[in-house]
């Protein structure tokens, strides 16, 4: 159901009962059983995710006072005219 994109109707019937039903009851359970694995599974591939990214990711180096770093302007608003004609790093900086 929902692959599929399946929307069951829950009752916009005009002659609504009061009365509990064993097809109400099973059409809940199935509902629920439903949500639960859909909710497993989304876990499940999130964990898989943020594994396979960590093996990726590199750990970050420590930046110590009186070291001398690059600073990367891709997020640095300048008057180059062209951001391909922009130099890609300025530096040395020295951390204090």
């Amino acid at each position: 159901m929902v692959n599929l994109g399946y929307y069951p109707n829950i009752g916009k019937d005009i002659n609504l009962s009061t009365e509990n039903s064993p097809e109400t009851e099973q059409f809940l359970k199935t509902i629920k059983e439903i949500r639960d694995e859909v909710e497993s599974a989304l876990k499940k591939t999130n964990e898989t995710m943020k594994r396979k990214w960590d093996l990726k990711r590199k750990p970050e180096t420590e930046q110590l006072s009186g070291d001398l770093i690059w600073v990367d302007t891709m997020h640095y608003n300048t008057d180059q005219p062209l951001k391909k004609l922009l130099t890609k790093w300025l530096g040395l900086f020295l951390i204090i």
